[in-house]
C-alpha cells in the first residue's frame, strides 16, 4: 500500500475544471487521495509524497491548455480521423485492448504510453478527454441539432468515429489506472461491479386516458393496418368499455405489474418515471388511477421520478413546478424517498442549462444522457458522476445516471428484429462489464410490450444481462 496522497502538478489556469475532473477520477473512481499545485511545466505530473525517489506518471495537457479565445468553441475539438494508439505493455492485464482512440494528444505520439525507470508518460490527454465527455463539451462547442432540438449522435466525435459502443472516459481512467499502478505497484483502487438500471418512462399509463372517439379509431387502425394485431384490437376495445366503468387494470397499457414482476426477478429495482402531461392529455397526474398506481408502484419497492415534459428542458420554472406536483401528489400515496431524479421527455437536453435546472429544482439525478437514433455511451461512461455547469464554471450536486439503451432506439430509430435488438442490448452489456459499470436501459410501458410474445422476449432479455439465465 502507498500510504502518501498522490501529489498532482498541473500548469496555471482553469483551475475549477481540473479540480472538478481530477474529483471524480481520483477520489470517485479509484478511491485514492491526492493534493493540487501548480508547476510552471507544461504537462500534468502526477507523483507519490515528495517524489524523493523521481517516480512519476506523466500526462499531456491538451485541451485544458486551449486558449480562452477557443474555448468552448469548435476550434478546440479535435480534428478527424482520430489516432488509434497501441497500448503495448501498459495493457497487461487490464480491460484497455489493444489500441486507444485517443481524442486528445500529444502530437506525434505514436503510442498510448510509455514506461521507463522513472514512471510512465502518457501520450493521451487522460484528464482532458475525461472532462469532455462527462461535461458533454462537444455539444457546447458544436452546435447543430435536430427537429426536437437535441444534439445528434452523427454530430459527436465518438459518432463520426464510430465509438459510440465504447465508454471512451472509462477507457481512459483504466489507462491512467495501468500507468499508476506500473509506477507504483502498491496502489489499491476502490472496486466497482457491474449492475443494471431498468428505467421506465411512463409517457401514456393507459391507452384510452385522453383519447375521444377520433383518436380511438386512428389507434384501431393502425392495430389493423400497421401492426397487423388482431388480439390488441380486441384489448383495446375492451379497454375503452373497462374504462367506462373506470377499471383500468386489463388496459394494453397497464404493464405495470409485469415489469415489476420480471425486475424483482433479477433482484432489480425499476424506475418508474411520470409525465405530467402529453400530447392528448393536460393532466396525467390528475387522473385517480395515475395515483394510485404511483403509491403501488413505490409499495411493491420500486423508484418513482420525473418524467419532466416536452419542452421543460429549457424551462427551470416549469421543471420545477412539475416535480414539485409530482412530489406532492407521491407524498401523498405514501411515496417516501430519500432521492429524486428522472429523465426529460424525448430525450430532449441542452448543455448546461438542463442539468442547471435540475439541479435548482432540487433533483438528485438526470438520467437523459444517451442518444435516441443509436444505443450507446453518449457520456463516455457506464459510471454514475456528478454534473459539472460548463458556463458558470462549478460542479453540482446533480448527479448523471448510466444509461445507454432504450426500446424506441432498437426498434423505432434503428428498425431492429428482436434477435438482432437482444444482441445490441448484450454488446452494450459486455461493455458495461468489461468496465465494472451500469447498464442503463429505458423501456417503455406501452406498445412494445403489447403481445405475449414480446413480454416473454423482454423478460428473457432482461435475464440475460442481469445475467441469472
Amino acid at each position: 500500500m502507498i500510504g502518501a496522497p498522490l501529489s498532482v502538478a498541473v500548469p496555471p489556469g482553469r483551475e475549477p475544471e481540473r479540480r472538478h475532473v481530477l474529483d471524480v477520477v481520483l477520489s470517485e473512481r479509484l478511491g485514492l487521495d491526492w493534493r493540487l499545485r501548480t508547476h510552471d511545466g507544461p504537462d500534468v505530473r502526477i507523483t507519490v509524497g515528495e517524489a524523493a525517489d523521481g517516480r512519476a506518471v506523466v500526462l499531456p495537457d491538451v485541451l485544458l491548455a486551449t486558449p480562452d479565445e477557443a474555448w468552448l468553441t469548435a476550434a478546440s475539438l479535435p480534428p478527424g480521423p482520430l489516432p488509434r494508439l497501441p497500448v503495448g505493455t501498459l495493457g497487461e492485464d487490464t480491460p484497455l485492448g489493444e489500441r486507444i482512440p485517443a481524442l486528445w494528444s500529444r502530437p506525434g505520439a505514436s503510442c498510448a504510453g510509455e514506461a521507463g525507470p522513472e514512471g510512465v508518460t502518457l501520450h493521451v490527454d487522460v484528464l482532458g478527454t475525461v472532462f469532455a465527455l462527462l461535461t458533454r463539451y462537444e455539444e457546447i462547442a458544436d452546435g447543430p441539432r435536430d427537429r426536437y432540438d437535441r444534439f445528434p449522435a452523427a454530430r459527436s466525435i465518438a459518432g463520426r468515429e464510430g465509438l459510440l459502443g465504447v465508454p471512451l472516459a472509462d477507457l481512459c481512467i483504466e489507462l491512467l489506472w495501468a500507468a499508476l499502478l506500473r509506477t507504483w505497484p502498491g496502489l489499491r483502487r476502490r472496486p466497482t461491479s457491474y449492475g443494471v438500471l431498468l428505467s421506465h418512462d411512463v409517457d401514456e399509463p393507459l391507452s384510452t386516458l385522453g383519447r375521444g372517439p377520433r383518436l380511438l379509431a386512428r389507434q384501431f387502425a393502425g392495430d389493423v393496418v400497421h401492426r397487423r394485431d388482431a388480439g390488441l384490437v380486441l384489448r383495446r376495445a375492451r379497454a375503452v368499455t373497462d374504462a367506462r366503468r373506470e377499471r383500468f387494470d386489463r388496459d394494453p397499457h397497464a404493464t405495470f405489474d409485469f415489469l415489476c414482476d420480471v425486475s424483482e426477478r433479477h433482484g432489480l429495482q425499476s424506475a418508474f418515471y411520470f409525465l405530467a402531461a402529453n400530447e392528448v392529455h393536460d393532466d396525467l397526474l390528475g387522473h385517480p388511477w395515475v395515483q394510485q398506481l404511483i403509491g403501488h408502484v413505490h409499495e411493491r419497492g420500486h423508484e418513482v421520478g420525473l418524467h419532466a415534459g416536452f419542452g421543460t428542458y429549457r424551462d427551470g420554472g416549469r421543471t420545477e413546478a412539475e416535480f414539485g406536483r409530482l412530489r406532492a401528489l407521491a407524498e401523498a400515496q405514501g411515496v417516501d424517498q430519500q432521492r429524486w431524479g428522472g429523465r426529460q421527455h424525448y430525450l430532449q437536453w441542452v448543455n448546461p442549462d438542463t442539468w442547471r435546472h435540475w439541479d435548482d429544482a432540487g433533483l438528485d439525478y438526470d438520467c437523459t444522457l444517451a442518444f435516441s437514433e443509436i444505443a450507446g455511451f453518449r457520456t463516455g461512461t457506464c459510471h454514475p458522476y456528478p454534473a459539472f455547469d460548463l458556463l458558470r464554471r462549478r460542479r453540482l450536486r446533480l448527479v448523471e445516471r448510466p444509461f445507454q439503451v432504450m426500446d424506441v432506439t432498437l426498434f423505432g430509430y434503428l428498425g431492429l428484429r428482436p434477435d438482432a435488438a437482444r444482441e445490441t442490448i448484450l454488446d452494450v452489456a459486455r461493455q458495461c462489464r468489461r468496465f465494472g459499470g451500469t447498464l442503463g436501459v429505458l423501456w417503455h410501458n406501452d406498445e412494445v410490450l403489447r403481445t405475449a410474445r414480446q413480454r416473454r422476449w423482454y423478460a428473457e432479455t432482461i435475464a440475460a444481462v442481469a445475467g441469472t439465465r
